[in-house]
C-alpha cells in the first residue's frame, strides 16, 4: 500500500469523476435515472382556472341575497368553457372542471342549504387559478434531479414520451479467493461460501445498475488475469473483492497496474476497509478488501458516491445525530454500521470484526465517525 489517505483526501480523487454521457430513453424506463436536461413547462400550470371542489360556481357580487340559486347548467371536468353566465345564476361544477371567467367563487355541495350557499364563504375560494403553479417556460425539474414517480408525472404532464437522462453505469463484479466456493456447494470445514458478489449485485440492482459481468477468480495470477481482462472489456465500473492487501497471494494490484497503471490511491485511514484502492479512468476500478463488512462499508462510503457522479448527480450524505454515539477511534475514521430503531433513532450495530457479516443483518447504512474528538453530527450513508 501507498501512503494512507484521509477520507477527505480520497474524496478529492473520486470527486474528479464526470458523467458517462447522456441518452434518450422512453419515459416508462426513466425511473431512477438522472435528468440530463431541465424539464420545461410547455404551458401554464394549471392551464385553466380549475375547480377544486364539486359544487356550484358563480359571481359572488351578483348572487341574489335570498332564495334558491338558479342553475344555468352543468360544467364537468373535460368540458370546454361554457358561454356567459346569466346574472344571478350559477353553474353546477365538478372538481377539475374549467371555472368560467365570469365566476369568481366555488362553494362545495356540503356548504349548500336550501338551494343556496350558507353564509361565510369567501370570494375566490376553491379556484386554482391558471398559471398559479408555474408559468409557461418555467423550469419544473432541474437537470441533475433523480427521476422518481413525481418527476415521471411532471414529465408526462408536459407531453413528453421520451426524456434525456445521464447514462447509468454498467458494472462488473469480480470476487477472488481459493477459500470461497459457490453457495450451492457443500463446503469443507476450511472453506466459506461466496457472499460478497451476491451482496454487491443486490445493492447495484436495487439502485438500477446493470451488472454486466459477475465472476469469481481463484488465487492464480494467470487465471485471474484472463478473467480480469473479460471484466474490464465489458464495464464502466469494475468492483473487485479481495486480493488487494499485503498477503503473498494478494496480486490484484499488480495485475491492474499491468493494465491500467498505478492507482490514484491505495490505502485509506478508515476502519474497516483500509486497503481500498481506486483507479480513475474508464473503466473506473475499485479494489475492495475481501472481508464482507469491509466490502459493505467501502461500497457504501466510496462506490455509491462515485456511481452517482458518473450518472450525473451529486451524492450528499445525510447529517444525523445519535443518542449514544460510540467513542471514536484515535487515528482512523470509523465506518460504523447502524440500524434504525422503532422511534427513528439510529442505533450502532458494530460487528465484532470485519468478517462478521452476521451481526450487520438488519442494518440500514453506515455513519462516518471521524477520528479523535467528539462530534455533534455524523455523515450517514444509507444502503440502496
Amino acid at each position: 500500500m501507498d501512503r494512507l489517505l484521509t477520507l477527505a483526501e480520497a474524496d478529492t480523487h473520486t470527486a474528479q469523476l464526470r458523467p458517462l454521457g447522456a441518452e434518450t430513453v422512453a419515459l416508462a424506463g426513466a425511473l431512477g435515472s438522472t435528468l440530463a436536461m431541465p424539464l420545461i413547462a410547455d404551458r401554464p400550470f394549471p392551464p385553466y382556472r380549475r375547480a377544486m371542489m364539486d359544487g356550484i360556481a358563480f359571481a359572488a357580487d351578483t348572487l341574489p341575497a335570498t332564495g334558491p340559486v338558479i342553475f344555468a347548467g352543468l360544467q364537468a371536468a373535460g368540458d370546454p368553457p361554457p358561454e356567459s353566465l346569466p346574472s344571478g345564476q350559477a353553474w353546477e361544477i365538478m372538481t377539475g372542471a374549467v371555472v368560467p371567467d365570469d365566476c369568481d367563487t366555488v362553494v362545495p355541495y356540503e356548504d349548500i342549504e336550501g338551494g343556496r350557499p350558507t353564509a361565510g364563504f369567501k370570494k375566490g375560494q376553491f379556484i386554482h387559478e391558471a398559471g398559479s403553479d408555474a408559468a409557461a417556460g418555467a423550469v419544473l425539474v432541474t437537470a441533475g434531479s433523480v427521476i422518481g414517480p413525481v418527476e415521471i408525472a411532471a414529465t408526462a404532464s408536459v407531453g413528453l414520451t421520451e426524456v434525456e437522462v445521464f447514462r447509468r453505469a454498467k458494472v462488473a463484479i469480480l470476487s477472488t479467493g481459493d477459500e470461497a466456493i459457490p453457495p450451492g456447494v457443500a463446503p469443507q470445514p476450511w472453506e466459506i461460501r461466496r457472499s460478497n458478489g451476491p451482496m454487491l449485485e443486490a445493492m447495484l440492482v436495487r439502485r438500477g445498475n446493470d451488472v454486466v459481468f459477475h465472476d469469481h477468480a481463484p488465487d492464480d495470477p494467470e487465471i485471474c488475469g484472463r478473467i480480469l481482462d473479460q471484466a474490464l472489456a465489458k464495464c464502466d465500473v469494475l468492483l473487485i473483492c479481495g486480493g488487494i492487501s499485503k498477503g503473498r497471494r494478494d496480486f490484484i494490484r499488480g495485475l491492474l497496474e499491468e493494465r491500467l497503471g498505478k492507482p490514484a490511491f491505495h490505502g485509506v485511514e478508515q476502519r474497516p476497509g483500509k486497503p481500498l484502492a481506486f483507479w480513475q479512468g474508464l473503466p473506473v476500478v475499485f479494489a475492495l478488501p475481501g472481508n464482507p463488512v469491509s466490502v459493505l462499508a467501502t461500497f457504501t462510503r466510496h462506490v455509491l458516491p462515485a456511481l452517482s457522479r458518473l450518472e450525473g448527480r451529486e451524492f450528499l450524505p445525510l447529517k444525523v445525530r445519535m443518542n449514544e454515539a460510540p467513542a471514536p477511534l484515535p487515528k482512523f475514521s470509523w465506518l460504523l454500521t447502524v440500524a434504525m430503531g422503532p422511534d427513528g433513532t439510529l442505533l450502532a450495530r458494530p460487528p465484532s470484526n470485519s468478517g462478521d457479516f452476521i451481526s450487520v443483518a438488519g442494518t440500514c447504512g453506515i455513519i462516518e465517525i471521524p477520528p479523535g474528538g467528539p462530534a455533534e453530527a455524523f455523515d450517514f450513508y444509507p444502503f440502496p
